[in-house]
């Protein structure tokens, strides 16, 4: 049996052009997350508020669920925050990469504000 070659053959990149890389992937993905972990602990604490009043909110559940949520997510926000400036020193260019570069001043901004103005 022959093998014959084929004439004009080009390579296929394995990675199309357009697609992002590793750490800004994980960057906006982490972001994503820690979005939607806030945004879902912020609806159950409004739920909460609305059904119960401030004796539903307080020393219980919901509050324990807010400060591991807030806690956490400006951990994770952390994480993401430094992946982007990773990607972005890398010269990634990806319009996405706004969001976990928003995220962690935005939530650390909140939770400076919200302890020196709002909350004991």
């Amino acid at each position: 049996m022959t093998v014959a070659s084929v004439p004009d053959y080009t390579p296929i990149s394995v990675r199309p052009v357009h697609a992002h890389g590793r750490l800004a992937r994980w960057a906006v993905g982490l972001a994503a997350v820690v979005v939607v972990a806030i945004a879902a602990s912020f609806a159950i604490f409004a739920v909460a508020y609305a059904i119960g009043g401030s004796g539903a909110i307080e020393d219980n559940l919901v509050g324990f669920l807010g400060m591991v949520s807030l806690l956490g997510g400006l951990l994770a926000a952390l994480a993401a925050f430094a992946l982007a400036v990773i990607a972005r020193v890398r010269h990634e260019r990806w319009a996405l990469l706004w969001l976990p570069l928003s995220v962690f001043p935005i939530l650390l901004a909140f939770l400076v504000l919200g302890e020196i103005f709002w909350w004991e």
